[in-house]
């Protein structure tokens, strides 16, 4: 393994991954979480399989916020006694495998609590292995599994950045003059600065307008709860249902916004592949390894084609991440 002052060169059977500093970091990231979701998944899955259930007494039970700069958890506290071969135990142990698992939502880590009545006797389940871990629900936590995408994400990405060409995106173009207009010109083309326009706008207007929505949504929390710690249950078209059916909105509208945006920058970097040099190089469209590696390229090191396919790239990607932010909390909500 050699390391440069701007690169490293990792050799990976018969090739070799060529990385940025930004490409170690990625990779440190998403060793660690692969890793770290694998240890879990593996925990997990031989918790479930090889336990054994016994009977256990509810010692106390009771909800945990856990507060950070991003954001508020909650997690189902449970300390219970268990017997198992004689020996006396206890444990806090909800799910099964080294890690808890939170709730954003107080009213699901309530109803977890809510099943398990201090003084009351329940069942748990035991790994005769690790008598001392016992849990008292018998199903997976989804941390591992999501570690273990995001992880494996990240490594195909950095992956397919060292394995790609190392200064794509960086052909010079031929002057207009030298390059043979098509016989006719797309409706896209047609109205190229038209799509441009509109596109922009009608994504500033609905980021505004989803922020306004989020103001709006927190003091309806607020005018509901009025300093209670109960849960808020709020009708759609009341003071919470309405900002919230805003904000989806104009969230979907932002990713229509991008999409738009897309097509308008993709028109115009196909006009641009016209003026490259022969033999015209493989559309980074076309090839992974090349766009991700355009990606993760300053803008400013890039020329005017480079720039073209940088902008258009992130400008589906950040749309993809935002329909998967959507479905992601619609299938929650479910």
């Amino acid at each position: 393994m050699a390391i440069l002052a701007t690169e490293m060169k990792l050799p990976v059977g018969i090739t070799t991954l060529h990385l940025s500093r930004k490409s170690v970091y990625l990779l440190v990231l998403a060793v660690a979480l692969t890793g770290g979701g694998g240890y879990s998944y593996v925990q997990q899955g031989q918790a479930v399989s090889d336990a054994v259930t016994v009977q256990a007494t509810v010692d106390s039970a009771q909800v945990e916020r856990i507060e950070s700069r991003r954001s508020i958890d909650y997690e189902p506290e449970i300390e219970y006694t268990y017997e198992y071969q004689g020996e006396t135990y206890t444990s806090e142990q909800v799910f099964p495998g080294p890690t808890i698992r939170t709730y954003s939502d107080r009213s699901k880590a309530q109803s977890v609590v809510r099943s398990y009545e201090p003084g009351t006797t329940v069942q748990a389940y035991v790994r005769p292995s690790a008598p001392s871990n016992a849990f008292l629900i018998r199903e997976r936590t989804p941390w591992p599994t999501r570690a273990l995408v995001i992880g494996s994400v990240l490594l195909g990405l950095v992956v397919l950045a060292g394995l790609g060409e190392k200064r794509p995106g960086r052909h010079e173009l031929r002057p207009e003059r030298e390059v043979r207009s098509p016989p006719s010109r797309t409706w896209v083309e047609r109205n190229d600065e038209r799509l441009r326009r509109l596109s922009k706008w009608a994504l500033l207007v609905c980021f505004v307008a989803f922020w306004l929505s989020m103001v709006g949504l927190a003091f309806g929390i607020l005018s509901l709860s009025e300093g209670s710690t109960r849960t808020v249950e709020a009708d759609l078209l009341g003071p919470v249902g309405i900002p919230l059916l805003a904000a989806a909105g104009f969230w979907v509208g932002m990713i229509f916004s991008l999409c738009l945006y897309g097509l308008q920058s993709f028109s115009r970097y196909r006009r641009l592949r016209r003026r490259l040099h022969q033999p015209t190089p493989p559309s980074p469209f076309k090839h992974p390894s090349r766009l991700v590696t355009i990606l993760g390229t300053d803008s400013d090191e890039l020329p005017e084609y480079g720039r073209r396919v940088r902008i258009t790239g992130w400008a589906f990607v950040i749309a993809a991440g935002m329909t998967a932010i959507l479905v992601r909390l619609l299938y929650g909500a479910v």
